[in-house]
């Protein structure tokens, strides 16, 4: 048995054949306990009738996604989120072999993580970590028969869901932030912008210009660049931080000394939304009232989606509405029309 980065391995070798490396997960007491296991079965003519990934549980196969896929595919925040996924997974299905999850027990998986409250939409994710890795283990890596996914449907939530303020939240809102001087500032940031929490969160002073009044974000989910100009407010806010900002430090929002981290912010913000009572509101949907209000205001679609960043339009399409006022207001418009034409 050997450790290679933070997992551990043993090498075994069937005579007349090539050998192969085995995972033992990253727990050194478990990894030589299946070593143990391992060279049990070896012992009593068991272990080569089986395939590799039949001795490995869920845990030390999400390790060789990471070792073998992930840290060569995936962005490092992505991994990261995986690595958090993971832990949701094996919390649930524990030390059973793979081959022992079945379509039931991922049925079960699913009805648990409702009952605590978690969207159809995060479930979705988790569990499409869970089908890639298998999926990886039967038709790449041949360390698995058969994937448990090919009967499992995932959930799916809504994924066009357009969530924006409406006056008397917006007041409520910003009433309260008044408490919290710099998370007042990211949300007017965001809701200014249109920017992404991770975006916002990681903004420097070398992407934003504030003589000429734009952020150029050099690369945004899709990879791709985006430019904004600024809005009043974000500007001001922005020129507030700037006149007490860090020169030894490019960050623009600093806190306490220390560069402000999306998870304080998203904790901090729905702390606060509950606090105050404002339902079904999260702190992405501050980029869904940033495109809705460019909309509501007569934009293309085409501007709104250069705005946003958004690599395809038919993702701005979600936007191309109208709040129940504008729609009273469009209505009042028409009988004012009709009134004056006399007609009917």
């Amino acid at each position: 048995m050997y450790k290679r980065g933070n997992v551990y391995w043993c090498k075994i070798t069937q005579p007349g054949q090539k050998p192969f490396y085995q995972s033992l997960g990253t727990n050194r007491k478990m990894a030589k306990a299946i070593e143990a296991k391992i060279r049990c079965e070896i012992f009593e003519g068991k272990f080569f009738d089986k395939q590799q990934g039949e001795h490995l549980t869920l845990s030390h196969l999400l390790d060789i996604y990471q070792e073998r896929h992930a840290r060569f595919h995936k962005k490092p925040e992505s991994c990261q989120t995986d690595k958090y996924m993971g832990n949701v997974l094996i919390a649930y299905f524990g030390d059973r072999f793979l081959t022992e999850i079945t379509p039931s027990l991922i049925e079960g998986y699913v009805e648990k993580r409702l009952a605590d409250g978690r969207s159809p939409v995060t479930i979705h994710h988790e569990l499409n970590l869970m089908r890639h890795a298998y999926s990886l283990a039967v038709k790449k890596w041949d360390l698995l028969k058969e994937t448990p996914f090919v009967k499992v449907q995932l959930p799916t939530g809504d994924r066009k869901r357009v969530r924006y303020l409406k006056p008397e939240e917006e007041t409520l809102l910003f009433d309260s932030l008044k408490e919290n001087d710099w998370l007042r500032s990211v949300v007017i940031v965001a809701r200014e912008t249109g920017l992404r929490l991770s975006n916002v969160c990681n903004l420097t002073w070398s992407q934003t210009n504030l003589f000429e009044g734009f952020i150029e974000i050099e690369k945004t989910k899709n990879g791709k660049p985006v430019w904004i100009p600024l809005t009043d407010a974000a500007h001001a806010e922005l020129t507030k931080w700037n006149k007490v900002r860090d020169l030894k430090m490019d960050r623009v929002f600093i806190v306490d000394g220390k560069a402000i981290h999306k998870d304080w912010v998203g904790l901090a913000f729905r702390r606060l939304c509950k606090r105050i009572g404002l339902q079904d509101f999260r702190f992405h949907d501050l980029r869904h009232d940033f495109c809705s209000r460019l909309v509501q205001a007569g934009q293309p679609l085409h501007v709104v989606a250069a705005l946003a960043g958004h690599e395809d339009i038919s993702t701005t399409q979600r936007y191309a509405h109208l709040s129940p006022e504008t729609k009273r207001k469009a209505i009042e418009a028409l009988n004012f029309a009709k009134a004056r034409t006399g007609t009917k």
